[in-house]
């Protein structure tokens, strides 16, 4: 499939938005309040309407189209599957525009022909959103347990990446994007004011010109902590109606859906002590301190009693040998360690 006519410089967001507006409108008729979702929707960015245009350009130049409107939807159907980037829905599964919580769900219920055709232009869209995501972010850094590297770009920033992180880059001439999927990175950034330098994850982006800053996607949160400089933090959406935040040397702040909250300061030593191979906590619940032993090691800290979870636990241990966490943990009286060949549980003295 050729998907050129897509244009890099559109958020992967956006071409998403596009393209599930495209199915509701492609799959059958679509009620007057979702006519008027859409207007709306075009009229917030011009950005939308080239998305959505470049979309529908994609749909009519795939081979199976024709003037006359008589598709081959057996065919093309056989040709979604045939994507190895694509994810079958079942009938009946709702799928919805991003950032448009109230859309229709696409209408499978129709008729046999608008469920196949449905069907067809959800699963090649997608192929194309996913090959569209995968171009724009071309470059790709991934580390497995305990593994650490640094990354060095083509504009003279630098990036550590931590162990089980993985991190997608890409160098325009306008802007420096980097998409943080998994883990933890730090960022030394090469001041260049023509173009910014933002790093997307999860509900947030962070945007620098030339500083150095540290960015933590745990399971529930995204953790952001400045070491010199100063950066933005904000929704990538502008629809929630949050200001960005700014965070100077010395603070750190938490992003969880919808919400930024106001920096504080922090030691900032702690936040990128693993670049040493340690692990410092202060007062941490013992959640996360299972969550971070877990990034070094393949034998999993669990911790099943809730109220153990959260336990808070301080101090200074080698993210290269397991037992130095460990045998801290054995230490406490309230606290029993056993030890498997698959895990290290932590459980209640009093439970066995």
């Amino acid at each position: 499939m050729r998907i050129g006519p897509l244009n890099a410089k559109t958020h992967p967001a956006i071409v998403a938005e596009a393209s599930a507006w495209f199915i509701e409108f492609r799959a059958g008729d679509v009620a007057g309040d979702a006519r008027l979702r859409f207007i709306d929707w075009l009229r917030r960015s011009p950005e939308h309407i080239q998305a959505y245009l470049e979309v529908s350009g994609v749909w009519a130049e795939l081979p199976t189209s024709d003037p006359g409107g008589k598709i081959d939807l057996a065919a093309m159907i056989a040709r979604a599957r045939g994507e190895a980037d694509v994810i079958e829905l079942c009938a009946g599964t709702p799928v919805s525009a991003p950032h448009e919580p109230r859309a229709q769900h696409l209408r499978f219920w129709r008729g046999p022909r608008r469920t196949l055709l449905a069907m067809a232009a959800l699963a090649l869209l997608a192929s194309v959103v996913v090959r569209f995501w995968a171009s724009v972010f071309s470059d790709s850094y991934v580390t497995g347990v305990g593994e650490q590297r640094t990354i060095q770009l083509a504009d003279g920033s630098t990036v550590e990446l931590n162990a089980r992180s993985r991190i997608q880059i890409h160098l325009s001439d306008s802007q420096r994007d980097v998409m943080l999927l998994d883990g933890q990175a730090l960022f030394h950034v090469a001041k260049d004011k023509q173009r910014p330098f933002v790093v997307h994850v999860g509900d947030a982006q962070v945007r620098a010109v030339g500083t150095e800053f540290d960015v933590y996607k745990k399971q529930v949160a995204t953790v952001v902590t400045v070491v010199e400089g100063r950066v933005e933090a904000y929704e990538p959406s502008g629809d929630s109606g949050i200001a960005p935040v700014v965070l100077s040397a010395g603070e750190q702040l938490t992003v969880v859906p919808h919400t930024v909250t106001k920096p504080t300061a922090t030691d900032t030593s702690v936040a990128i002590a693993w670049v040493q191979k340690r692990l410092m906590f202060e007062e941490t619940p013992l959640s996360d301190v299972a969550e971070e032993f877990n990034r070094y090691n393949r034998r999993p800290l669990t911790i099943d009693d809730r109220d153990l979870r959260k336990v808070k636990i301080s101090g200074v241990y080698s993210s290269t040998d397991p037992s130095s966490l460990i045998n801290f943990l054995r230490s406490q009286n309230s606290i029993q360690v056993i030890e498997t060949e698959n895990q290290v549980r932590v459980v209640r003295r009093d439970a066995h």
